[in-house]
């Protein structure tokens, strides 16, 4: 069902409940209000009958012409019968010669009993009333058809449903044009975004000036349709980086091959292309490893986090890791702030891939370092421990910080340095999966400090 649809289908129900409800509580009050004024009508009927018998029992009189009276009264009740009973049960007065209904015998205890009663007998309603006078006591059983209010009812109910379905149609047309006025800004939106997509993605959603809700939906979707452009620039940019990190080794492989064909030569030079060449396949593998590890490592996988890792032990660990590959480095270890406790030196993680992140912190620092040399600073307390990487290097521009730890991502400063622009992503999602965070500070030509909180 559209939007538009359920809308006004909704706003028919609502509207309809209401003025449903409000039309039943009128119809059973006024059918309430009348069954008490009918019922109050026959009990002064039968109070006014008893009165006029006592009188004529007291003042000796004949009851014909109370029953001549009776019989050409022009306000009678449809069915109307008033019985008079003596408390034997004998009847006394009967409003008309021929009743319809024959009184129970259980109907007159009650009056007795209760003095007062309202009753149904048949499609009759009735009272019963206890009269006392000084000379005699009387049971009066007053009945009628209600005819007046079941025809003002009938008559009542027809007229609630043929308002009921004028109010439905009146209603539903308001509530189509009411949805179409209240959906218009988003169809607009719709008819926008699809001038975005594919190709212009530079366009935005016009903003009217009105601050409601449709402004701030507005603006949320161009918040995303930035960081879409963003999103897309970035992948043109890894592909494009990524191209150009394959090509180069595959280039020089190529090339060395072709030339090493284009005449004879001896044993030494063909072990030197080999060799050259197996250095950029090497180059390769290493590519391919990384950007594999990039891929399977993701904020998902927290079951790898099971080991228990001294952050100082794995510190050191890295050190000569990479001193092993690169004697000529200067790596310097500084112990600051340390608690008592050892436990706190400690956090639950995965050591293999925090080792890949601190030897990639600590080759870039020392790798883009005129001294190549990195200080690195721990501190740590039961809640939180820190760690430096620094070092007194070119340093990074402000511009290309918020792309650093995009893949191939590599700034024009380092073009003439190896590398492929992994380590640095490679890092980020390694810190991230540790549900800790990293920070760069830089100035260029001074250095740039690395700084993991976890």
């Amino acid at each position: 069902m559209k939007l538009r649809h359920s809308i006004t289908l909704q706003f028919i129900i609502v509207v309809m409940a209401i003025l449903g409800t409000t039309m039943l509580s009128i119809y059973f009050f006024t059918n309430y209000f009348l069954e008490k004024n009918f019922s109050r009508r026959l009990n002064n009927r039968a109070e006014t009958i008893v009165a006029w018998i006592s009188e004529s029992i007291e003042k000796e009189h004949e009851l014909d012409f109370l029953e001549k009276l009776m019989a050409n009264r022009k306000d009678q009740l449809t069915g109307e019968e008033i019985i008079v009973f003596q408390l034997d049960g004998k009847v006394i007065f009967e409003s008309t010669k021929e009743p319809n209904t024959k009184i129970d015998k259980r109907i007159l205890e009650r009056v007795k009993k209760e003095k007062r009663i309202e009753f149904a007998e048949k499609d009759l309603e009735g009272v019963g009333i206890f009269q006392h006078s000084p000379t005699q006591s009387f049971l009066v059983v007053a009945m009628a058809k209600n005819f007046y209010a079941s025809e003002f009812l009938t008559q009542m109910r027809w007229m609630m449903l043929g308002l009921l379905t004028i109010s439905i149609i009146i209603v539903g047309v308001i509530g189509w044009f009411y949805s179409k006025k209240t959906l218009e800004p988003i169809d607009k939106i719709g008819i926008e975004l699809k001038n975005v997509f594919p190709k212009n993605l530079s366009n935005r959603l016009s903003e009217n000036e009105k601050f409601d809700e449709i402004i701030t939906l507005s603006q949320t979707i161009n918040h995303l349709l930035e960081r879409v452009e963003e999103g897309v620039r970035l992948q043109k940019m890894f592909v494009g980086n990524v191209s150009h990190e394959l090509q180069n080794p595959l280039t020089r492989i190529s090339s060395q091959l072709e030339v090493s064909l284009l005449k004879e030569r001896n044993l030494e030079e063909y072990q030197n292309v080999i060799h050259s060449a197996l250095e950029d396949i090497s180059d390769l593998v290493k590519l391919t490893q990384n950007l594999l590890r990039l891929s399977r490592i993701t904020t998902e996988n927290e079951e790898l986090l099971a080991e228990n890792i001294r952050l100082d032990d794995l510190l050191f660990e890295s050190k000569i890791f990479v001193m092993k590959n690169y004697p000529n480095y200067k790596i310097d270890i500084r112990l600051e702030a340390l608690p008592e406790e050892p436990e706190h030196l400690c956090i639950f993680g995965n050591s293999a891939l925090l080792k890949i992140a601190f030897v990639n912190l600590i080759q870039n620092a020392c790798k883009f370092s005129p001294d190549n040399q990195v200080i690195i600073s721990l501190s740590a307390n039961e809640n939180y421990k820190i760690i430096h990487f620094k070092d007194n290097g070119i340093g990074i521009a402000p511009d290309d910080i918020k792309y650093i730890f995009m893949p191939f991502y590599r700034s024009s400063k380092t073009s003439g340095i190896r590398g492929y622009g992994i380590g640095l992503s490679l890092v980020e999602r390694i810190i991230k999966l540790h549900n800790a965070k990293i920070s760069v500070a830089s100035e260029e030509n001074k250095g740039t400090k690395f700084s993991i909180i976890i």
